[in-house]
């Protein structure tokens, strides 16, 4: 099952008669976001708030990513993460017992699925894609980043294009070298150049997957195809 995105999860879907908002503006609402689900979930504006968004299955590579944050713990380095999609909740006996076992039951919460997942991007410092295989294009990547929010992602399928130097790109079932891309985000999260970064992730969205932008590739494309054809094109 897909999940429901509104509006404000679309800003790179072809909504181009809109006056841009001022990156001001922008990163004001993202932090208000920020701060009120670090209030929703009872944790400190000074914690990192990150999460992923996928279905529990083995191509997503939940494991992964748990392995991770166990390492950054081990360091004393203090987080919440949250965890969403289908199966993603209290009755996933196999991603509980994990959980437990790497002693994270205090810093990870599963929300299952979510209908606005829209406000959660929004909220995150950061988002993990943590998937092992079989990925093509990632849509919860260029959402989130559409979002304003980084991505940490390892480099499967279309993952490392997408972010290009907005985020950071790790090998997969790599664990030891996925915490260490959350702590480097971690460092420069209320840093000088954090909006900036913020902001580059939402442009590079905007700049190269609008639905604009992709009709004039698909355009390009069959002109090309046409061309090769042979096949008058009528004006």
């Amino acid at each position: 099952m897909k999940h429901k995105r509104n509006k404000a999860a679309q800003p790179f879907l072809g909504r181009q008669n809109r006056r841009p908002a001022k990156r001001s503006l922008r990163i004001c609402k993202k932090q208000k976001q920020k701060k009120k689900l670090k209030k929703k979930f009872k944790i400190s504006n000074k914690i990192p708030l990150i999460g992923k968004v996928a279905r529990y299955d083995p191509q997503k590579n939940h494991f992964n990513l748990l392995k991770a944050l166990s390492i950054i713990k081990s360091k004393n380095i203090n987080f919440f993460c949250v965890l969403v999609g289908s199966n993603i909740n209290h009755n996933n006996i196999e991603l509980i017992s994990e959980i437990k076992k790497l002693n994270l039951s205090n810093n990870i919460k599963l929300l299952g699925q979510e209908n606005k997942i829209s406000t959660i991007m929004s909220g995150l410092d950061l988002h993990v894609l943590s998937s092992s295989y079989g990925e093509g294009f990632p849509n919860v990547v260029a959402e989130s980043m559409a979002c304003g929010t980084p991505n940490i992602v390892t480099n499967i399928g279309d993952s490392k294009l997408i972010v290009g130097k907005t985020g950071w790109v790790v090998p997969p079932k790599n664990s030891v070298k996925l915490s260490k891309a959350i702590e480097n985000g971690f460092k420069e999260i209320n840093k000088l150049n954090w909006d900036k970064r913020c902001k580059n992730a939402r442009s590079r969205i905007k700049k190269y997957y609008s639905i604009s932008k992709m009709l004039s590739l698909y355009n390009e494309v069959w002109f090309n195809v046409y061309r090769e054809k042979q096949i008058p094109i009528k004006q």
